[in-house]
């Protein structure tokens, strides 16, 4: 799903945003601050609900301004959602309301690409493991229902050990069956689909760190060889006094192993960096290899990673097939890689706020 026109309206400093024509690399440059990231964000916003900067919708509404707009068009369809700084939303495909973000997340399969943050590889489990949902939820029709059965179940569960000291075990056993059950499907279709993804994980890794050798493994998180519904009841005593519950799907991990050790403790910071990039083009690929077209969201690309790995990385999104809309404060040599590489592209400069389109021409060798 290509957008062929943004529309944006009161996301931070933009006061109105209208991109159109747009395509397969779409160029911001400017100064810091000028607005760059926030059409990113804009983005962002329409394709999954919320930010990739802040939880809190009136931390990117303008100040003053009660609601925010994002619209975008593609060949078939209209999409658009409008953002109050009271948290409530309005989603519409096509002119109609729809219910859920998910199903405007369906049609816009978006990644975001920071080279600056290497969070998913440093930062716990939770980054690496909504990485997998992300694909699951865009493979794997059934999973987002699953998902949803077992995040409520376990909301009701760690409820009652809130409520009452000590819930005995018969209290329990109703959302332990439930949470068993919804527990184990989502394992096997994490399994399934994880097994999948390591061989594009591998094609990825050779191309963007071919020195390195590396391996992704999944954890369930609670022992499979046990079953979740036996592993409830053994842990009943200790989850009742930590009043939540320990074992389960939502504690799963993903694991990034090199030769000697944990990729955590082994990388440098430019090879955790091209990793994280290995990690988000594996998902693309894979996804490309099912016939779905992928958004990207590539922030500030000349700042980390050098030029041959610039080269590489724009290549392989133009490969996949992906849109791509990147920020960069260089843009002459983000122009002179497009060229060299053939890609159709469209430069917009921003200042203050204000994105405006520039003439596409040649750039010009030294």
């Amino acid at each position: 799903m290509y957008l062929e026109r943004l529309h944006i309206e009161k996301i931070r400093n933009l006061e109105t945003v209208v991109m159109k024509n747009l395509q397969p690399f779409t160029v911001l440059y400017g100064v810091n601050g000028s607005g760059k990231t926030s059409v990113l964000e804009a983005i962002h916003i329409l394709a999954t609900g919320r930010s990739f900067r802040t939880h809190m919708p009136k931390h990117y509404i303008q100040h003053h301004a009660p609601h925010a707009i994002i619209f975008a068009q593609t060949h078939a369809d209209k999409v658009g959602v409008q953002k109050f700084s009271s948290g409530e939303q309005l989603i519409k495909i096509n002119g109609d309301r729809v219910a859920t973000q998910g199903q405007l997340a369906q049609l816009l399969p978006l990644q975001h690409i920071d080279p600056l943050t290497t969070d998913i590889i440093d930062h716990g489990s939770k980054p690496r493991r909504e990485l997998l949902d992300w694909l699951m939820f865009h493979v794997e029709p059934s999973f987002y229902q699953v998902w949803l059965h077992y995040t409520r179940t376990l909301k009701q569960r760690n409820s009652m050990f809130k409520h009452y000291k000590k819930p005995s075990l018969e209290d329990l056993q109703p959302w332990n069956n439930l949470l068993a059950e919804y527990g184990e499907q989502l394992h096997l279709q994490r399994v399934a689909v994880f097994m999948q993804w390591q061989v594009f994980f591998e094609q990825e890794v050779k191309k963007l760190l071919p020195d390195l050798v590396l391996h992704l493994d999944y954890t369930a998180g609670f022992q499979t060889e046990i079953g979740l519904a036996l592993l409830l009841e053994q842990q009943h005593h200790k989850d009742c006094e930590r009043r939540y519950t320990e074992h389960g799907p939502h504690r799963a991990d993903l694991k990034i192993k090199t030769e000697h050790g944990d990729a955590t403790d082994m990388l440098s910071r430019g090879q955790k960096k091209l990793l994280m990039v290995a990690l988000k083009l594996s998902q693309i690929a894979m996804l490309h290899a099912s016939n779905k077209e992928t958004v990207v969201l590539l922030d500030d690309i000349t700042a980390e990673l050098d030029c041959a790995a610039q080269q590489r990385l724009l290549t392989r999104l133009h490969t996949l097939g992906s849109q791509v809309f990147l920020t960069t404060l260089d843009d002459a040599i983000v122009k002179q890689h497009l060229h060299d590489l053939c890609i159709s592209y469209q430069m917009f400069n921003v200042h203050a706020g204000v994105v405006q389109m520039q003439p596409s021409t040649p750039p010009e060798h030294e």
